[in-house]
């Protein structure tokens, strides 16, 4: 029987050695590089509250028709809206059809001499974000869409509504966010509809005795969402006279935080943080925060009814003037407090 050698080598080993070697760049290329892994994997955290799963599929026609005719400088990028769309985990449709309606039909100047498909703002608050091309400003809307359903769970179109364009809003004199929710509706049926169907995990069911947390004032001078580029994340009380009225907790829990966060003046231009705050744990998953107090409120440990006195209203911390700053947290995660507080008859901006 004869023997077949390489280099004195048995052709038979070489072989063995190279599927080996093979297998084993395969082995490292898994562990150490990204095979097709989701892109926001890096850039995320961890899924947050919201899920999304798919219902049907793309209408093509309807989708490659509205791209046409409204779709300006994005009719190019339809297959780009769908890529990012899938790897965020939000639906196409939706992305698109928000894409459509900031950019006013793909013709706004943002989009044009920006590559800014969404609206998107710079995080200091100084303006529109500004992208090298249309793609990565896809990307970036993205990012930005999977943050405000995935993660923030905000998974209508009203919900996203009241962030993207909230009702009252001080940059919106001329009432031009009511058309948001409509218009995006609009090109959602245009495009042939929804093709996922998104629900938040996190929603509660508030139980037992709640408490209007200003006993002076029912007027809410600032709501849940965007405000200067970022989220406002609970809702302001103000009114004249407000300083130094007490502020009393929604529901019974117990104190896990009485602290200073930030500074105690400065004002919107040298104050920081939440000023004087407490945070209450409710033992089902829901905390709330008081902020801007005027001094530190009842201390840590304390176990407390709805409506108890838990602190005095000030204007401690990144604060305009004395107001309460309220927020509702579920599972570690600000929600809109409006949506628990429908009972109290309350004066909205």
């Amino acid at each position: 029987m004869k023997k077949y050698f390489l280099l004195g080598i048995p052709v038979i080993l070489l072989i063995i050695i190279a599927i080996v070697m093979m297998i084993l760049f395969f082995a490292i290329g898994y562990l150490f590089f990204d095979f097709g892994l989701d892109e926001f994997d890096e850039e995320e955290p961890d899924w947050g509250i919201g899920r999304c799963s798919v219902t049907g599929e793309i209408d093509i026609d309807s989708w490659t028709e509205t791209l046409e005719i409204d779709g300006g400088y994005l009719m190019q990028s339809g297959d780009k809206f769908i890529e990012v769309a899938e790897n965020a985990g939000i639906d196409p449709v939706l992305m698109l059809s928000i894409s459509i309606h900031e950019t006013a039909r793909g013709t706004s100047d943002a989009l044009i001499f920006r590559n800014n498909p969404g609206g998107l703002m710079n995080p200091d608050g100084s303006g529109l974000m500004t992208f090298s091309t249309l793609d990565e400003g896809i990307e970036s809307m993205g990012h930005t869409l999977h943050n405000r359903i995935i993660v923030d769970g905000l998974i209508t179109i009203e919900d996203l509504g009241s962030v993207y364009a909230p009702l009252g809003a001080e940059n919106d004199p001329d009432g031009l966010n009511q058309y948001w929710v409509p218009n995006v509706l609009n090109f959602v049926e245009k495009l042939g509809g929804l093709t996922m169907n998104c629900e938040n995990t996190n929603e509660v069911e508030i139980k037992g005795e709640t408490a209007w947390v200003v006993p002076f004032t029912k007027v809410v001078s600032s709501v849940f969402g965007q405000r200067w580029g970022r989220l406002h994340a609970g809702i302001d009380i103000a009114a004249p006279g407000i300083y130094g009225q007490p502020a009393v907790a929604f529901r019974s829990g117990t104190v896990i935080v009485s602290e200073l966060n930030g500074t105690i003046g400065g004002g919107l231009e040298n104050g920081s943080g939440y000023g004087y705050m407490v945070v209450i744990d409710h033992g089902d998953g829901t905390k709330t925060r008081y902020a801007h107090l005027a001094q530190k409120g009842i201390p840590v440990g304390s176990e407390v009814k709805a409506g108890e006195r838990i602190g005095v209203i000030g204007s401690t911390g990144h604060s305009s003037g004395p107001h309460l700053h309220f927020e509702i947290l579920i599972n570690d995660v600000a929600v809109d407090p409006l949506t628990y507080l429908e009972n109290f008859n309350l004066s909205l901006p």
